[in-house]
């Protein structure tokens, strides 16, 4: 048994008085070793049913996931949006393709006709390999139908969002304990600004933006709880406020100057949030 008031560590980078390691086989004694203990460190790969464990029988735990397994994918982070009145572009979401595709007049349904362009995405999927630019009707049909192939596999919804033209950028705001990072990303001839699909990272333009970014991220995450989480926004050409795009729980590490970069940052979040329970 573990003494009370030790910090369980499941993440192998943030040392605690006891590491488990989240992949090896869980014991009876797992649900009393956690509520004897102080707090609790979890990786970003931890799924959802040892979260969900740790929350109910440990103290504390970091990070706040709450919003992450309540709320998933696109999907769910259009509903947090719609739940906490954020600016984001408009957005609709689509239970199942045939949601889409299908009329039911029987049941008084009816979808109008999308308008080009429009960004469509998948659930889940991430560096933009699951988000695209939709031109037309063929492109959308020929989309539709990898969607649903997904739906075969047990992925369902998607979301249909208005596309804001001309920026050739957006906002990355990091979130780590109670520290923001921010950057932009930077790809003006392609739709896509991931740092995978060939943007770059621009730290010094338009300070003023970046800074209310930041303040409109770190507000957001005192309504929520989040606290380990990147934030991508876009300003719309000439605006002055940004719009919420999507929430990612894990994350790119290059804009917080890579994998040694980002341990000491979450190293230093973490030490302070212990100092604090």
């Amino acid at each position: 048994m573990t003494a009370a008031g030790e910090i369980i560590s499941f993440h192998p980078e943030i040392e605690g008085d006891r590491f488990i390691w989240d992949r090896s086989v869980w014991e009876p004694e797992l649900p009393e070793l956690l509520r004897r203990s102080r707090a609790v460190i979890l990786p970003q790969t931890v799924g959802r049913e040892l979260y969900f464990l740790c929350r109910h029988c440990a103290p504390a735990v970091f990070p706040n996931y709450d919003c992450r397994f309540r709320w998933e994918g696109k999907t769910g982070d259009t509903l947090l949006f719609w739940q906490h009145h954020v600016p984001h572009p408009r957005t609709q979401i689509f239970p199942r393709v045939e949601t889409m595709v299908g009329e039911h007049p029987e049941m008084g349904l009816k979808v109008e006709r999308p308008t080009f362009p429009l960004v469509l995405k998948a659930r889940f999927g991430g560096e933009g390999g699951s988000t695209w630019l939709v031109a037309d009707d063929a492109q959308l049909q020929h989309l539709l139908t990898g969607l649903e192939r997904r739906e075969w596999q047990g992925e369902r919804g998607f979301v249909v969002q208005e596309y804001i033209p001309g920026t050739g950028r957006d906002l990355r705001v990091t979130v780590i304990g109670e520290q923001l990072f921010s950057y932009w990303r930077v790809n003006p001839n392609a739709f896509h600004h991931n740092l995978a699909r060939n943007g770059v990272i621009d730290r010094q333009a338009d300070p003023e933006l970046q800074r209310r970014g930041r303040s409109m991220v770190r507000d957001f995450c005192r309504q929520t709880g989040i606290n380990l989480a990147g934030f991508d926004l876009i300003f719309p050409s000439g605006g002055q406020e940004p719009l919420f795009l999507e929430i990612n729980y894990t994350f790119g590490r290059s804009g917080l100057g890579g994998g040694e970069g980002y341990r000491a940052r979450l190293q230093e979040a973490v030490a302070h949030w212990l100092a604090k329970v």
